[in-house]
């Protein structure tokens, strides 16, 4: 959930350096980007540009993650991951755009829908020989685990960057299509799963079939 409200956390001092050589600001205040049960971040803007910090009990999968995709996927460049007053933190640069369910784009959401779908295509055509996370699997591609409009960032119709990507690795296609379908009806209501689907390039299914794949991502089963 985006918010500009700023938070008055304090960073540990290996953090505050990280940000202060990224950002050339002494003096950013942190802005909360989100708040869930699995961690929190906050964006800091300087003179030298923008990071994101984000804190959790566990990081290294989704750094050695960014790490892999880099060069696959246009995912942030990984500042730094410190460990410290008890929490894991990893500090990335900002990607240009905004999320493709932001209002400032002025994109219909059918448009949008059909957009989330071909850059899922794209994204599951990845070659992803040799990736460590994951079950190989016939049928099974790199998947990005949490397909949802937030974790997509856009600029002038096309993608920029993909973010949140803990949970990539080899899996099921259609598990990003849950999550993808999820997402469209909590951002944007009912009626968008078709257009996103078709753009993708799946099977037709019935209206049954898409409210079962919707529920199984809000589950839990993620």
């Amino acid at each position: 959930m985006e918010s500009s409200t700023h938070s008055p956390v304090l960073l540990p001092p290996g953090v505050q350096a990280a940000v202060v050589a990224a950002t050339g600001d002494r003096n950013v205040e942190p802005e909360l980007a989100w708040l869930s049960w699995s961690g929190t971040a906050w964006r800091l803007a300087g003179r030298s540009g923008a990071v994101f910090v984000k804190r959790a009990a566990e990081l290294e999968g989704e750094r050695a993650r960014l790490d892999w995709l880099e060069g696959r996927w246009p995912v942030p460049e990984v500042v730094g991951l410190f460990h410290e007053s008890g929490d894991a933190w990893l500090v990335t640069r900002e990607l240009a755009g905004v999320p493709l369910f932001h209002a400032s784009l002025g994109m219909e959401p059918s448009n949008a829908a059909r957009l989330f779908g071909e850059i899922l295509r794209g994204l599951h055509a990845t070659d992803a020989s040799g990736c460590p996370f994951g079950v190989r699997a016939r049928g099974n591609v790199l998947v990005h685990g949490d397909y949802c409009l937030p974790n997509v960032l856009v600029s002038a119709g096309r993608m920029t960057g993909i973010v949140d990507v803990g949970r990539a690795g080899l899996g099921r296609p259609d598990d990003d299509l849950a999550a993808g379908v999820w997402s469209l009806q909590y951002n944007f209501g009912r009626g968008f799963a078709r257009d996103f689907l078709e753009a993708y390039g799946w099977p037709p299914m019935s209206d049954q079939a898409i409210e079962k794949l919707r529920r199984r991502y809000g589950s839990g089963s993620r």
